[in-house]
């Protein structure tokens, strides 16, 4: 019988204790028989909202599951009802529940941090949350969107954006962006420290949005250092609030949109339900924002709604108005605690003009496109779908669990070299990834290479007695898979091969017959793509590594006592082999950090005795 059509069963005692509850608000924690908490609960009265579970009439199959599962109750009683919705919060993120909705951690939408907890703060993009301190500001939907956002950001107010630890050491030299007037020099004393860290401050108010007071404070810092006659850093300050203004011009988008709103809009999709955001303040749009709750399912839309105000504002700014077309669970309460927060009146609500339809529309749109391009990049939820597609395509005796790829990246035959990347169920498996240098081909021979990497590969699970991968994807047409499966033919191993073709995206696994041409939106085509994808990025991201090492390695390696370190102040200085070739006994002398020996060593190597 299905579990959810089982009748609900409960201990007694449990019914008991319920019922001694207080008549006051709190949140209740239900655990199971190990004492795992399997849901956390707010209520107005614990006694009344705990003991509705234990009325047969008022039992979903969800919450008849639920009720089956509890072996103990325990309750915190809260003085309000609207600290009984943030203790709630708290402990969910927390203990996070089996059947609770909540926030999940979707590595695939990126923040922009702000790392407050060094003495030089910097802004980073990054797809996860660290440190106490710091300040975070998205997910963003566009990853592209918030790279731009920090790189401008970074432009218009000249920020650090090394790792260097500061004060820099004796006779160390600023690095290449305050050469070329990137970032403000901080490691070079031209402004101080506390200087920075208000730079840094308005940096964050304009991710929030508050560029009228980013001006407002820097045309006063700029009026003090015209008084000082300091007006170097005069007219660096007028220089920030131009480029701000122009940037304003730029994010103003043709809404007729004044003041500070947000347009919120939710989207189940089986057990997950996205949250869209596009934030405007002072009229211009900061960007599209998104959250994802999974176990959205055991809940009401209004409940999770009501999760993401208390989560996403708890932490952030918070605008005068929410304008949403979902209704909002204990929405005057919420308003409440975003008024006191913010210090100012705050309104949830619908659209109220033909302004806000227009941009809720927009919204939808977007939160819809979003859901679509998820589930067609979705290779855990749409893996197992995959898995039997390829088995029945490829007659594989059961659905594949670990598919590993080969791709070669090489330019004009230099450099040449292989990647393997790995998926198990659907997910990249990091670990499993390789990377092979080619050894026995010097020209542009992909079909060799291929040969080659296989050959050492198997070669390397057959010594080590590692379990085969079900499928190996070889990213080529039919002389990529030829010789490939040459290669695995020399060993006692059971694997599929098969090759996938860029043109139509054919894939081959005989030679002597046709290709499979699976449909777009075929889950196998889908998986088979992401995997070889990942080959080519990891190919070509290994491939870059060695031509920057080509690149740098050089004539001074051949040079007695010119170390990594010295490299590195020569080019730091001269830029190119050619320049130091060029460069005079003396301006070699004046690199500093060099040395007299290694600067002479330098020049009599490049122009003799």
């Amino acid at each position: 019988m299905n579990e959810l059509s089982k009748k609900a069963l409960f201990d007694p005692a449990v019914k008991k204790k319920a019922a001694s509850f207080p008549e006051e608000p709190g949140v209740y924690l239900m655990k199971d028989s190990s004492g795992e908490i399997i849901y956390v609960g707010k209520a107005t009265s614990l006694k009344k909202r705990v003991l509705s579970y234990f009325r047969k009439n008022n039992q979903d199959a969800k919450t008849s599951i639920l009720v089956s599962r509890i072996a103990d109750i325990d309750f915190i009683i809260t003085s309000s009802e609207i600290e009984a919705l943030l203790l709630e919060n708290n402990l969910i993120k927390k203990h996070r529940p089996r059947f609770n909705v909540r926030l999940k951690d979707d590595k695939r939408y990126p923040f922009i941090g702000v790392t407050l907890d060094e003495d030089y703060p910097r802004l980073v993009y990054t797809r996860r949350v660290f440190g106490k301190t710091n300040r975070f500001f998205g997910p963003y939907v566009d990853a592209r969107a918030a790279k731009n956002m920090i790189e401008l950001i970074n432009t218009v107010f000249k920020l650090k954006t090394c790792r260097r630890e500061l004060p820099l050491r004796k006779g160390e030299r600023p690095c290449i962006n305050h050469q070329i007037q990137k970032c403000s020099g901080v490691c070079t004393g031209l402004i101080s420290a506390e200087e920075y860290r208000s730079i840094i401050a308005n940096a964050v108010k304009f991710l929030e949005g508050g560029t009228g007071a980013i001006i407002e404070d820097l045309n006063s810092k700029m009026k003090s250092y015209s008084g000082k006659m300091e007006y170097e850093k005069a007219a660096s300050i007028r220089d920030i609030i131009q480029d701000i203004q122009a940037v304003n011009e730029t994010q103003r988008v043709e809404t007729n949109i004044t003041g500070d709103i947000d347009y919120i809009e939710a989207l189940p999709e089986g057990d997950e339900l996205i949250a869209v955001i596009f934030e405007f303040r002072g009229g211009n749009l900061l960007g599209k924002k998104i959250s994802v709750f999974e176990n959205a399912s055991l809940a009401e839309v209004s409940d999770v709604m009501r999760l993401f105000m208390l989560d996403y504002y708890g932490k952030g700014d918070v605008p005068g108005r929410i304008v949403t077309t979902r209704p909002v669970a204990d929405r005057v309460i919420i308003e409440s605690f975003l008024t006191e927060r913010s210090s100012r009146r705050v309104r949830i609500s619908p659209p109220a003009s033909a302004n806000d339809r227009g941009v809720s529309e927009m919204v939808i749109k977007n939160a819809k496109q979003i859901l679509a391009d998820r589930k067609a990049n979705s290779s855990e939820g749409n893996y197992p779908a995959a898995a039997a597609e390829l088995m029945e395509v490829l007659g594989l005796d059961r659905p594949p669990v670990e598919i590993v790829c080969f791709d070669i990246s090489n330019l004009q035959g230099t450099n040449s070299v292989a990647s393997m990347s790995c998926f198990r169920d659907g997910k990249p498996f990091k670990s499993g990834y390789r990377r092979f240098k080619i050894r026995g081909y010097e020209g542009a021979n992909d079909p060799g290479m291929i040969h080659e990497a296989v050959s050492r590969r198997v070669q390397h699970l057959v010594n080590e007695d590692i379990e085969p991968p079900d499928i190996m994807v070889i990213d080529g047409g039919i002389t990529q898979l030829t010789r490939a499966l040459e290669a695995v033919s020399n060993f006692d191993i059971n694997i599929k091969v098969i090759s996938i073709a860029k043109r139509f995206e054919e894939l081959y696994y005989d030679p002597a017959v046709e290709p499979i041409r699976l449909p777009e939106s075929s889950p196998a085509l889908r998986v088979i793509q992401m995997v070889r994808d990942e080959a080519h990025r990891f190919a070509i991201t290994y491939h870059r590594k060695l031509r920057a090492k080509a690149f740098t390695s050089s004539e001074l390696d051949t040079i007695p006592g010119i170390t990594e370190k010295k490299k590195g102040l020569l080019f730091g200085s001269f830029h190119s082999v050619e320049a130091i070739k060029n460069a005079e006994l003396d301006e070699l002398l004046k690199v500093k950090g060099l040395g007299k020996a290694a600067a002479e060593a330098v020049y009599r190597f490049f122009n003799g005795d």
